[in-house]
């Protein structure tokens, strides 16, 4: 594991439309600044699953499913 600290500036809830989504992404903000040193980590993966969340949200919110 690399000791370069690992960032989450691909979370930018100011381009989110609903508010699920920006809240999850918030989430996501905090909670990978607590995981993201630990061992066996895999920010790759967890980048890709907050952005596949955060894409369904957003689809939800456009369709009316979500508030």
């Amino acid at each position: 594991m690399s000791s370069e600290p690992v960032r989450a500036e691909w979370l930018n809830t100011s381009q989110l439309k609903s508010t699920a989504a920006r809240r999850f992404a918030e989430f996501c903000q905090q909670n990978f600044a607590v995981v993201a040193n630990q061992e066996n980590f895999d920010a790759n993966l967890y980048q890709e699953a907050a952005k596949l969340v955060i894409e369904r949200l957003e689809q939800a919110a456009n369709t009316g499913d979500q508030g």
